[in-house]
Order: structure tokens, then C-alpha cells, then sequence
């Protein structure tokens, strides 16, 4: 199992948060890898208690996401989801974003056992599990899905957890504590 927990100072400058010692101050990020049987699951969280660029850029995160998921279906191949994260970062106004951090891809044994890349030729096919990560500096989303026929199952979906609707799909909000 892998959690690790950043703060707002770390937020802009890690995609990965690697604990300090430090207060968390108006935003934090965790992100947890944790095993259970023979499947890896991933997930992102956020909260912000007020940081206005954080609270934006997870917007456009979850709207990078939602063409992820969208293109994420049977007989489509990693190069075509990756080709609708390339237009979502730029639709957003980040058009080189996709270059800054690997963007997921297929899971299972590990954390990804294949991740996507430009033009990637791997054909997915009902019963793989996928975990994007989209990002920005200072917000990212990720959660694992298994791939079936009728669409996308959350494995990591929690609901307790405040959620947000991105195109018909429950998503992870912000936390804003109590």
C-alpha cells in the first residue's frame, strides 16, 4: 500500500505529493495505491478550504477526465483516449499539460501495466481495469475502473466522499470539511 499526503506549499510543484513534515495548509492531495487480491487500485483525492487556483484547476482536471472516460469503451485503443486527453488539456487552455506526468492507462498486477502514450495501439477490451490520472499543477483526479460492456465500473468510487457530476458521471469533488 502506498499513501501519500501533500499540502498547498507542494501542491504546484509535485504531481506525486511526497509527505513532509509540514502543515497542509488551504488544499491538500492524496493519493493512495493499495492492493487487495491480485488487482492494484488507484485513487486522487483533493480538498480546499478556500484556494480559489486549486478549486479551478480540479475543474479542468475533471473536465480532462471526462473525455478519458468518454473514449475509454471497448475496441477503442489507448493512442485514441490519449488523442481525447491531448484535446481536452488544450480545450481547457492547457494544450502541453499532457507531457508533464504520464496520464494512466491499464492496470491490474501493478499500479499500470500499460501506460498510454500518443497513438498507443493496445485495443481495450471489456474486463480490463484503467486508471487515468489527468493533471495540472496543483489538482489531479484518478480513480480505477473496470471496463465492461455496458461502460465503466468505479472500483474506488466512495460513497461517502462529496461527489460532483462531470457529463453523467459521478466524480470526486473537492473536500470542503465539516
Amino acid at each position: 500500500m502506498l499513501l501519500l499526503v501533500a499540502g498547498e506549499e507542494r501542491l504546484f510543484r509535485h504531481r506525486h505529493p511526497l509527505p513532509k513534515g509540514k502543515p497542509l495548509g488551504r488544499a491538500f492531495m492524496a493519493v493512495v495505491c493499495a492492493g487487495r487480491g491480485e488487482l492494484v487500485a488507484n485513487l486522487t483525492r483533493m480538498a480546499s478550504f478556500g484556494h480559489g487556483e486549486v478549486e479551478a484547476r480540479y475543474r479542468k482536471v475533471l473536465e480532462v477526465e471526462a473525455a478519458a472516460l468518454s473514449a475509454s469503451r471497448p475496441g477503442a485503443t489507448l493512442g485514441e483516449v490519449f488523442a481525447g486527453l491531448q484535446e481536452a488539456y488544450a480545450r481547457v487552455g492547457f494544450p502541453g499539460a499532457w507531457e508533464e506526468h504520464h496520464q494512466g492507462g491499464v492496470g491490474g498486477y501493478r499500479s499500470r501495466e500499460v501506460v498510454a502514450t500518443p497513438g498507443h495501439p493496445l485495443v481495450l477490451e471489456a474486463g480490463m481495469v484503467l486508471a487515468w490520472n489527468p493533471s495540472l499543477s496543483g489538482a489531479k483526479v484518478e480513480d480505477t475502473f473496470l471496463l465492461t460492456e455496458g461502460g465503466l465500473l468505479n472500483l474506488t468510487e466512495d460513497p461517502f466522499w462529496p461527489a460532483v457530476e462531470v457529463e453523467g458521471r459521478r466524480r470526486p469533488d473537492l473536500w470542503r470539511g465539516a
